[in-house]
């Protein structure tokens, strides 16, 4: 759920972001990258739901705090998932580009957060405003990998097909990820970014292989977000 406050000189807001996915697709890792510039080499669990929480300073002396909740692969559907949804601004599904597994598993944890929102409005009560509808957000992880799965074709298709925003990252290099959430940000307060923020590199910390074209855009609510190579991306 977002929320604002100002003073004479600066305006802040408060999101709270849900990463879902299955397990071992890089969730926390991509979290620790962009909080902590840290990446993990060891593949550890995350068991029920951890949080962390990050700064985005965006023009006009916006100040932005992203609270993100690292929802283990094992929470699907049910109460459980309710309770993660219920006040989310935007909720990134993640899988791995190097698995089909986890790609063909987006559609469940769509689902599963449809079927979320379809109960807390039919819970809804009239008169207290409409229920926030977060913004959907698909993150291909691992573009570093070799033997690649899912292409960009594909990518762009589920992403398409959902309506959601898109972009492919890789949080062991941090290529795109400090980028991801900067637009996410700005995307929540309305706010456009300068071209030169989209232009600017992400610092790279090993020597990977680029996989998509990313160039400068818009930022807008109804936007069809999807990296595409040698077009526009509009989420970055």
């Amino acid at each position: 759920m977002g929320s604002e406050s100002s003073d004479s000189d600066v305006s802040t807001s408060v999101f709270k972001i849900l990463v879902l996915g299955n397990g071992g697709v890089g969730k926390t890792s991509l979290i620790r990258r962009y909080c902590s510039a840290e990446f993990a080499g060891t593949y550890r669990q995350t068991i029920g739901v951890d949080f962390f929480s990050n700064k985005v300073e965006l023009p006009g002396r916006r100040e932005v705090t992203l609270e993100i909740w690292d929802v283990g692969g094992q929470q699907t559907g049910g109460a459980m998932i309710d309770s993660y949804v219920m006040g989310a601004s935007a909720i990134f599904l993640v899988y791995d580009v190097t698995s089909r597994e986890s790609f063909n598993g987006i559609e469940h944890w769509n689902a599963c957060v449809n079927e979320s929102l379809a109960r807390q409005a039919k819970e809804h009560v009239e008169g207290e405003g409409e229920p926030l509808v977060p913004l959907i957000v698909l993150v291909g992880n691992k573009s570093d990998l070799p033997g690649r799965q899912i292409s960009s074709a594909e990518h762009r298709s589920i992403a398409d097909s959902h309506q959601m925003e898109s972009c492919i990252v890789s949080a062991l290099s941090g290529e795109r990820v400090k980028k991801l959430f900067m637009h996410l940000a700005a995307m929540l307060c309305g706010v456009r970014l300068p071209e030169e923020v989209f232009c600017a590199e992400d610092p790279i910390v090993a020597n990977v292989g680029v996989g998509l074209d990313v160039t400068p855009a818009a930022t807008g609510k109804n936007s069809a977000c999807v990296a595409k190579k040698k077009r526009h991306c509009k989420m970055m």
